[in-house]
């Protein structure tokens, strides 16, 4: 999904460093995925009943949630197969907090999504940060690990000097390319869960923001919004 490249060397420790710290990257979308994740509203009628005809039946096989193509905008809808269970849909729906249900058509209700607060947004925000910060520091490792491999290998003279230098310039710039790709990604998740209210962290965040349209950033994005129910 994010691939990271090597400009100056293609040298073993560098290699394996870049492959880690790509592993980690994408890694960390899934982790920003969870991160606000609409998966509780998805499955809303995933563990409910309804009486029919005096039998206990599973809600969802009379009802589901339509997310749409992004599950973070502020309404969804409610496909609603057998109008029998709409008093249970309804009830249901209110029971989680969404009270502003547009029944007009009863085959397809629109549910309005209650704003966060104030509170729950900076929790949010404050969360996706951590997950970033804690990425980085992984990458840092991932940099420092393979730089110790290095030093090592130039006292026992598997490597010369001159590659080894060419090393270590990939390295920084493999640590610094990495970095920057989850700053932007934590970027996207946060315009993502949180739109206008972000804010940002000094002026290297705000010039990477300019970058969360990018076509590196496509299919990552794309991740970022993806619900998928757990299978029975």
């Amino acid at each position: 999904m994010i691939k990271l490249s090597l400009k100056k060397s293609d040298d073993s420790y560098s290699t394996a460093a870049m492959e880690r710290m790509a592993d980690e990257i994408n890694a960390l979308i899934g982790r920003l995925n969870e991160a606000g994740s609409a998966l509780a509203t998805q499955n809303l009628f995933h563990r409910e009943t309804v009486q029919i005809e005096n039998k206990p039946r599973p809600m969802r096989d009379f009802a589901d949630v339509d997310l749409g193509p992004d599950p973070t905008v502020g309404t969804f809808t409610v496909i609603v197969h057998n109008e029998i269970v709409l008093p249970n849909v309804i009830a249901i729906l209110k029971e989680n907090g969404f009270i502003n249900i547009d029944t007009s058509d009863k085959r397809k209700l629109r549910v309005v999504k209650p704003r966060p607060t104030i509170q729950q947004e900076e929790d949010l925000e404050n969360q996706i940060k951590r997950l970033g910060k804690n990425s980085m520091s992984k990458v840092s490792a991932i940099k420092a690990d393979a730089m110790q491999r290095l030093t090592a290998a130039i006292k026992a003279e598997y490597i010369d000097p001159p590659v080894a230098q060419k090393a270590r310039v990939q390295l920084d710039e493999l640590g610094d390319e990495a970095r920057k790709h989850i700053v932007v990604l934590s970027l996207i998740r946060r315009k993502q869960l949180i739109g206008g209210g972000m804010t940002f962290d000094g002026p290297e965040e705000e010039s990477l923001y300019r970058r969360i349209n990018d076509s590196t950033y496509k299919e990552a994005t794309a991740e970022l919004l993806k619900v998928e129910a757990p299978s029975e």
